[in-house]
């Protein structure tokens, strides 16, 4: 278990965002967001302990609970780690990876880019393609084998889905496209056991990404 980032507050408050419930930036009494949330005033100092140690709200007396807004020094540092730590999962991932997987791995990311072609509301390809980049990433995440890296990366993950709410164009059609091209070169250069080329094609998605969030 992952600690904090189980508790029922916080993964209330992490859907609440991505449902619209709560927007970033927002202001808003403890009262307030306890019914937002669904939960009671105990629970709810419990998730506003965790939320604040996690940067993702501050609490100020008189004033009230603020939900943070990802600046652009935010977006780049959280991009900057998940850099870090996916190019070292994926260089090992590389020399362990099951063609089988890769097939499979291929196979979702042209059924979804179908998919992409068609579709024209963002609630209903949302989750099918959280779960292929959770799969995707959660890969090289996964061969480094280091239960502490796990925890740090899913916290990633989830500030990572937070930050594209900035600009839910970036998380368009079009956009979604292009990442999913760009996922398919990783592959690619899987497919060749080609550990460099694998890691720079990582390296070209990752900026592109970022430049969508900040410039769509």
């Amino acid at each position: 278990m992952n600690e904090g980032i189980d508790h029922p507050g916080y993964l209330a408050f992490i859907d609440a965002l991505v449902t619209g419930q709560l927007k970033l930036g927002q202001v808003l009494k403890q009262q307030a967001l306890c019914e937002v949330l669904g939960i009671s005033l105990s629970p709810m100092r419990e998730a506003t302990t965790l939320l604040e140690a996690e940067g993702l709200i501050t609490v100020r007396r008189r004033v009230g609970i603020t939900i943070f807004y990802p600046d652009v020094k935010f977006v780049g540092n959280t991009f900057q780690l998940r850099g870090l730590l996916e190019r070292e999962g994926l260089t090992k991932f590389a020399r362990t990876v099951d063609p089988a997987w890769i097939r499979r791995a291929r196979a979702d990311h042209v059924a979804i880019v179908d998919y992409l072609g068609t579709a024209d509301d963002p609630a209903a390809y949302r989750e099918p393609m959280r779960l292929l980049e959770r799969d995707f990433h959660g890969s090289f995440i996964a061969a480094l084998e280091n239960h502490q890296i796990d925890t740090i990366y899913q916290r990633l993950d989830q500030k990572m889905f937070l930050i594209r709410l900035i600009n839910m164009e970036a998380v368009g059609p079009k956009n979604s496209i292009q990442s999913m091209s760009e996922h398919l070169t990783v592959l690619d250069a899987l497919d060749r056991r080609d550990a460099e080329a694998a890691t720079e094609a990582l390296d070209i998605h990752l900026k592109g990404v970022l430049h969508r969030v900040l410039t769509t």
